[in-house]
């Protein structure tokens, strides 16, 4: 038992994180079918993950709403800052309460927030130079400035991967404290520095503490005057939170939690860590258990929730510490071989089959280190020629606006030779720069992490080591460099038969190499199957103009012949090429991509299509060639040019044929296909038609008395119709509805999104209700709740002038919110 004026915390931290996933030519995140039925991993676990922990539901003893919570309010993270920006991006809404959270937190522990910063992009801090690492420890600072406004006080090192150069640039950068795993402790002692070491080897290190590392040499010398805090994190509690069934019950959660304290010194503080994701990705509603045990139990407990900066300012450290193999590699919390499950086959592993091996991994990063030593050779020989201090611009670069060459210049001309800096001077140098972010960005650990070298998570790094060769690496030089890289990525050996790092990347990514001339493809097959219509527009960053100069319909073939200029505003990239296209309609689409060098004498052979497909330069393209999400806008727009026609020929064959179609499906034998197909067709249409009916205020009876005949005959001709489309028509609809209820709140609307709603659960329709209830939630706790205290206030004062007609307004809205699943217990109208 803890004595009467001692204290028990708890600290639960998060560790929110995905690898950078867009592709680095298209800069989108490509389909990833893993991920299915979503369309990226990123989206699946944002759904699963993110967005629930941002809006986590307490309910009552019947399911109903009580409440739903902010979890980043109360518990420590830290997000990846390529996970936030891609979140920032597409779901702002989750990012502006993560950092309002944070803002809040800090309100509550004396300014200390609950996030912590993370290394950029998670690459192992040991294993990189001591350039790198500052620079993964300077854009994670001015990242999360940029974002949280304030200075971070924490880091999350990679898979917590540290050794003593990592703490002493940590020491240099400020940072205040770091989560390690009590493993990776060698020894501690009080902090006068006089007394004798304690081996963990045999004195376990208490983690209801903290801890100071302070550096020392290999000989046990102090060689800075700084220091870096730690908190080691409960390693058998995490394990269980992460891995077991701990987070299926808040109550067991809580008892467990209860038990880590025994009282033997004051206010002891209970640290879990984990992945983020594992609240609601890995464990279902983890999220749920987690919001339950902040509001409930942790209180009946007199358990208190604090976090990393604030208990420090309470409680700082006693005890010094020393790590594990400081001067060596270091230690990791997830390698039983300090950090050799990022460089070598030390039997870490995780997924494949129980036989693979991971000889891959140390030549894979032997091949990255090569490439590396020749960008940064060139990086910092071209940069020099316009800066003082390359290594400094790069330091700065990260949080500078991309979208024009502009924001760059600013900072370049505080250390540039000569100011100010011209357009192309300032545009070599971003293409420098991001050929360095890309070249960082194939460090990332995931690559390392698992057991096959073809695995999704090695192939993206492998794909930004080739852009970062072409960004940064000068033309006349780059195929004598990805040479070398192609003969290092041969001694790669994978798994799979017959395979090798080599093969994987000529298959997969060398094609992307040439990205300019399949985009001057792309935009030439656009223009000439209609899908752009005028000569300028974008795609995939780049601005596109293309100029018509030949077209010619020799017999059944068309040839039309471009002038494609490219101009990407984000890296400077620019080309010109001449294409010809050669179609029969909408098929057989075959393209020659040819560089645009002598205008002259192209223009003068432009009425030739022969001379064009001969030219010695021109490349040969077909669709298979084209990115794949270029394919996939192809696709749809040749399915939307057919279904039209293809609804008006099957609606009068329905119609034409409605009597033995209806005499077949009592005959109680399985109707043909190519009789079934048609029907499931035209239903499908005409339930999306319906849907977007109701759009209009007013079609509610019409659209559902015809989702009911649509309905019943699905069921007369055991059809299964996907109402995907439908779904998302009305949950933009309902989304839009409740959103205009925030600013007017009207019986009639309530109505309206109650006849929608009950059409959806009456027809078994997939939308999203907790969106709608994340909605609503503020609604009803803020101006429902107003109009509550009005009338309650009304009734008290015997006002009567407005207290009918408000009363009646409450009512029906407290009635919509029991239709929404909220209890309304506490709102008790007279």
């Amino acid at each position: 038992m803890t004595g009467s004026n001692h204290k028990k915390y708890i600290i639960v931290h998060g560790h929110f994180y995905q690898p950078p996933r867009e592709n680095p030519w298209l800069n989108e995140i490509e389909q990833q079918p893993s991920a299915a039925p979503y369309h990226d991993w990123n989206e699946r676990i944002y759904d699963e993950c993110y967005r629930p922990n941002a809006h986590s539901r307490l309910l009552d003893a019947h399911g109903m709403i009580t409440d739903i919570y902010n979890n980043y309010e109360t518990m420590s993270f830290n997000f990846g800052p390529t996970l936030f920006s891609w979140i920032e991006q597409y779901h702002k809404g989750t990012a502006q309460r993560i950092i309002d959270a944070d803002k809040k937190s800090a309100e509550m522990f004396n300014g200390h927030g609950n996030s912590i910063a993370q290394v950029y992009n998670h690459t192992i801090m040991p294993l990189a130079s001591r350039k790198d690492k500052l620079t993964q420890l300077r854009w994670a600072k001015l990242f999360f400035i940029q974002k949280f406004g304030r200075e971070p006080e924490g880091i999350w090192l990679a898979e917590t991967a540290i050794n003593m150069e990592t703490v002493n640039c940590l020491i240099e950068e400020n940072f205040k404290f770091v989560i390690l795993s009590p493993n990776q402790a060698e020894s501690f002692r009080p902090l006068d520095h006089h007394s004798h070491w304690t081996s963990t080897a045999h004195h376990p290190i208490d983690t209801k503490r903290t801890y100071r590392i302070v550096p020392r040499d290999a000989s046990g010398n102090q060689t800075t005057g700084g220091h870096l805090d730690v908190f080691f994190f409960d390693e058998g509690l995490s394990k269980e939170v992460s891995f077991m069934d701990l987070l299926k019950d808040s109550a067991t959660l809580g008892n467990r939690i209860n038990k880590c304290y025994d009282g033997t010194f004051p206010n002891q503080v209970v640290t879990i860590a984990t992945d983020g994701e594992t609240f609601g990705h890995h464990k279902a509603f983890g999220d749920m258990c987690l919001a339950y045990f902040f509001k409930k139990i942790a209180p009946k407990l007199d358990i208190t929730p604090i976090n990393f900066g604030y208990y420090l300012e309470l409680y700082p450290p006693q005890f010094e510490v020393s790590l594990r193999n400081a001067h060596g590699e270091g230690t990791a919390w997830s390698c039983a071989h300090g950090v050799g499950r990022w460089i070598r086959d030390c039997g870490c592993k995780t997924g494949g089959e129980p036989q693979w091996k991971q000889h891959w991994r140390e030549p894979l990063r032997n091949a990255l280190n090569n490439l590396q030593k020749h960008i940064d050779t060139y990086y910092e020989a071209s940069m020099s020629q316009i800066v003082n201090n390359p290594w400094l611009i790069r330091d700065k670069y990260i949080t500078c606006d991309k979208t024009s060459w502009v924001g760059l210049k600013d900072i370049l001309d505080t250390d540039a030779h000569v100011q100010p800096l011209e357009k192309d001077q300032v545009y070599v140098c971003m293409r420098l720069l991001e050929a360095q972010k890309f070249m960082l960005f194939s460090f990332t650990s995931c690559a390392w992490f698992f057991s096959e070298i073809s695995g999704i998570e090695a192939m993206q790094n492998l794909s930004y080591a080739c852009r970062a060769l072409q960004l940064g690496i000068a033309p006349e030089n780059q195929h004598a460099v990805l040479e070398s890289f192609l003969n290092d990525l041969g001694k790669v050996p994978s798994n799979l038969h017959n395979t090798t790092g080599r093969s994987l990347f000529e298959n997969a990514i060398l094609p992307f190499y040439n990205h300019e001339q399949v985009l001057s493809f792309t935009a030439a097959v656009h223009r000439a199957i209609t899908i752009k219509t005028g000569t300028t527009f974008n795609l995939f960053g780049y601005q596109i103009a293309i100029e018509q100069v030949l077209q010619q319909k020799p017999g059944s073939i068309t040839y039309d012949g471009y002038i494609v200029h490219l101009d990407n505003p984000s890296s400077g990239e620019t080309g010109v090429f001449q294409v010809l296209i050669s179609h029969r309609d909408y098929a057989e689409i075959t393209g020659w991509v040819i560089p645009y060098q002598d205008p002259g004498k192209l223009r003068r052979e432009i009425p030739r299509p022969e001379v064009w497909m001969t030219h010695p330069a021109a490349k040969q393209y077909s669709l298979n060639n084209l990115f794949f999400i270029s394919s996939q806008e192809l696709e749809s727009f040749i399915l939307q040019k057919i279904a039209k026609d293809t609804g008006i020929r099957f609606t009068s064959w329905m119609k034409k044929n409605e009597l033995e179609l209806d005499f077949l499906s009592r005959l109680n034998i399985p109707v043909p296909s190519y009789c079934t197909a048609p029907m499931t067709y035209v239903l499908q249409s005409e339930w999306t038609r319906v849907c977007l009916m109701m759009c209009t205020q007013g079609n509610e009876d019409k659209a559902f008395a015809e989702l009911l005949e649509l309905n019943r005959l699905a069921k007369q001709f055991s059809l299964k119709i996907d109402t995907s489309e439908g779904a998302g028509i009305l949950e933009e609809l309902l989304h839009t509805e409740i959103t205009h209820l925030a600013t007017n709140l009207t019986a009639e609307r309530c109505n309206r999104i109650r006849y929608l709603m009950n059409i959806v659960d009456r027809f078994d329709i997939a939308v999203s209700k907790s969106l709608l209830e994340d909605l609503f939630h503020p609604i009803l706790y803020g101006k429902v709740s107003q109009l509550y205290n009005d009338v309650t206030i009304s009734n008290k004062k015997g006002n009567t002038s407005n207290k009918n007609n408000n009363r009646e307004l409450l009512l029906q809205l407290l009635s919509f919110a029991r239709r929404m699943n909220f209890n309304t217990d506490s709102f008790q109208v007279a």
